[in-house]
């Protein structure tokens, strides 16, 4: 959603690109994606192609009546029915201006689609589990992206009065130059607080104080003061993010958030269809974070006071005194010494969740490790497939985000991804063989290193710009004592933040990265150059910047790569999914009449059949056993339904019951939970 005001420390000029323009100059080289009437006409069509294994229907509509569609496949429709198999739900495009992610879903449609009648596995698949699609969640914003002036958009078309003057969408921004475009201006001020770069005339960079800088410009989007209340443009079109409207760690207070968690009728949709269908065991999300990348959750667990007061009614359990003060970690020590935590993993979030101080904001340190294994997986990937990613760049999950909630509190595992960045520009390397770096020490030994000396590796460290404590000596001691490989201190050179004002170092503008981009891919045609411009509140302003959707719509070329890898990225996790199987069987004769009954079950599948998270927020269903007997059959020993909290990847869980039978007749055991597919078997008593 556009923001107000002259842009201060807290929004820089990237949060304001706006969507892309197509131009004659860029017409053949950027991607086409389809507006929302497109989308539904593609999802009518797969549904028409494929009646026997596709339902499409809404589940719900937009704030503005237009309809949520959802594609449901799942083959073999009475055997079991689609709503009682495991399932995978897909969703893209919550924020609006990430139109990728809703070309993914569409792809990814038509690809299991195709599949299921060329390939048995998928064919197999597809006849015992269910996949959900909603390629467009915000098809308000998206289409912002169709409509002139173009401009990026992230919220629904709720009227809110976000400056408090009893108007709602009163002062929203125009195209000024008549370009088609919103972009940026810029006014010189005494009360400035931007400064062209010095480096690239084109950028602007807030001013540095300690450097002895001094803001000279103000930075608006472009557009007037509609309301004459000496703001530009702080009351536009709209509306509530939907991707910060979810509960989990919901933003209180901040409007774009919305009145409350699930306030508008997309949210309150989708949320209703995923408990309405509580066979989901996994979600593929496709927006602007990645959380393979970048696996920052929304935030640690917060506290009014470093130390806090254990309610009574539970203090007595962890023996405790109910009027003292604790700090997190040792309330974790003492649920972790009463053994109330049946097995899960106790950490301060936990106790802030379950003492009210805040929600779960990390990830499970079991789940974690699951995520960390995939992660691997999804890089090899993406190197594979030469698609050229940076960490960095990759955002994590956001407070009120779709991915925290169906994680924290939906309690299944959930993939993120952003299909595409601007790619990091390439700079070219001068052949100083005899220049220590980074890369020369990760090919070192370390005698190779020690040879070098106290006074060259002084310098390298004063070059690097690293911190005082970080010095020569202390790193030839600690290499010598093999405390630390000269690669390992490579890898900690390179994550270290060099100091501003070492040798050989400048600060780069963040979006130098964009500019570069736009010169050498779009030659040009990405950039805006500023042009003088007669405003009618502000005077003598310049227009430019950088065009709308310059960081969400990449070149067809790239766009078509990273589907086709996202889309095949995509099924691998679905046959993932945990799947049970009982492994084997044995009954043992006892006495006359009396048989011990031993049943071995397995998870198949590549994850566990429920994550910690899941077991935490109770959200997760246990593996329920169950021996049915017949006849005048009795149980001696064992219970009739036993509970199997969970079983990790490739895990198999041994079961025993006694039981009265006679020698011919039969019994069945059988193992079933809500997201996963029950099996069963008959055992013969002989």
């Amino acid at each position: 959603m556009l923001r107000i005001r002259a842009l201060g420390t807290s929004i820089t000029s990237s949060l304001l690109l706006f969507l892309l323009l197509i131009t004659p100059r860029l017409a053949q080289s950027q991607a086409r994606f389809r507006p929302p009437a497109e989308v539904a006409a593609s999802l009518k069509t797969l549904a028409a192609k494929y009646p026997e294994i596709c339902r499409l229907s809404s589940i719900g509509r937009a704030y503005g009546g237009q309809d949520i569609l959802a594609l449901e496949i799942a083959a073999g429709r009475n055997k079991p029915k689609p709503e009682d198999r495991p399932a995978v739900l897909v969703v893209a495009n919550s924020e609006g201006l990430h139109l990728p992610g809703t070309e993914a879903v569409l792809r990814l449609a038509e690809s299991l689609l195709a599949a299921y009648g060329q390939d048995k596995a998928w064919a197999d698949f597809l006849n015992r589990q269910t996949v959900y699609l909603v390629p467009l969640l915000n098809p308000e914003a998206a289409a912002a992206f169709f409509t002139a002036p173009k401009m990026e958009r992230t919220s629904n078309n709720r009227p809110v009065d976000e400056d408090n003057d009893g108007l709602v969408d009163e002062d929203g921004p125009e195209d000024l130059n008549g370009d088609g475009l919103i972009t940026i201006m810029r006014v010189k001020s005494p009360e400035g607080r931007w400064i062209i770069d010095p480096r690239e005339p084109r950028l602007m960079r807030l001013a540095d104080p300690k450097k002895g800088e001094k803001g000279e410009y103000q930075v608006y989007s472009e557009g007037l003061d509609n309301d004459g209340d000496g703001l530009i443009n702080e009351d536009g079109q709209g509306g509530v993010e939907l991707n910060r409207n979810f509960p989990h760690d919901f933003e209180y207070f901040q409007k774009q958030a919305g009145l409350y968690p699930v306030s508008e009728p997309e949210t309150e949709a989708l949320l209703k269809f995923m408990f309405d269908h509580n066979n989901i065991a996994m979600v593929i999300n496709f927006s602007t974070e990645n959380n393979l990348l970048n696996m920052q959750q929304t935030g640690q667990a917060r506290v009014g006071s470093d130390r806090v007061r254990v309610p009574r009614q539970f203090a007595g359990f962890l023996g405790l005194d109910p009027e003292a003060e604790y700090t997190l970690k040792e309330i974790v020590e003492a649920l972790k010494s009463s053994g109330l935590g049946g097995g899960m993993e106790i950490d301060e979030s936990l106790v802030a969740t379950f003492l009210g101080l805040g929600p779960a904001m990390n990830l499970d340190r079991s789940d974690q490790a699951l995520y960390e294994e995939l992660q691997k997986e999804y890089k090899s990937g993406l190197k594979e497939a030469g698609l050229d990613y940076l960490e960095k760049r990759a955002r994590g999950v956001g407070k009120g985000s779709f991915p925290a909630f169906c994680y924290y509190q939906y309690g299944v595992p959930v993939f993120s991804f952003d299909l595409w960045q601007v790619p990091e520009p390439k700079k070219e390397k001068e052949d100083k063989k005899d220049e220590l770096s980074p890369e020369r020490l990760k090919a070192m030994s370390s005698e190779e290193f020690l040879a070098l000396g106290e006074e060259k590796i002084a310098a390298f460290l004063k070059e690097r710009g690293a911190p005082p404590n970080f010095n020569a000596g202390m790193l030839i001691k600690m290499v010598q004592s093999g405390q630390v490989t000269p690669a390992r201190m490579a890898e900690m050179m390179e994550k270290m933040p060099r100091a501003a004002g070492a040798a050989g170092q400048t600060e780069e503008n963040p979006e130098a990265y964009l500019l570069a981009y736009s010169d050498s891919a779009l030659k040009g045609a990405g950039f805006i150059n500023w042009q003088p411009f007669q405003h009618r509140d502000l005077g003598q302003v310049e227009i430019g910047g950088f065009i709308p959707f310059l960081k969400y719509a990449p070149p067809a070329d790239q766009l078509e790569s990273s589907l086709k890898f996202h889309v095949q990225f995509a099924r691998k996790l679905m046959l993932k999914l945990p799947s049970l199987r009982i492994k084997e069987t044995k009954i043992e004769k006892l006495g006359p009449d009396l048989y011990r009954v031993t049943v071995y079950i397995q998870n198949e599948g590549q994850l566990p059949t429920s994550l910690a998270q899941g077991r935490r927020a109770l959200t997760a269903y246990p593996l329920r056993v169950s021996l049915k007997l017949a006849g005048k059959q009795r149980l001696f020993a064992g219970r009739p339904v036993e509970i199997v909290p969970f079983l990790a990847a490739g895990e198999t869980r041994k079961l025993e019951w006694t039981v009265e039978a006679r020698k011919g007749s039969s019994l069945t055991v059988r193992v079933w939970s809500n997201r996963l597919a029950p099996v069963e078997a008959m055992i013969k008593v002989d």
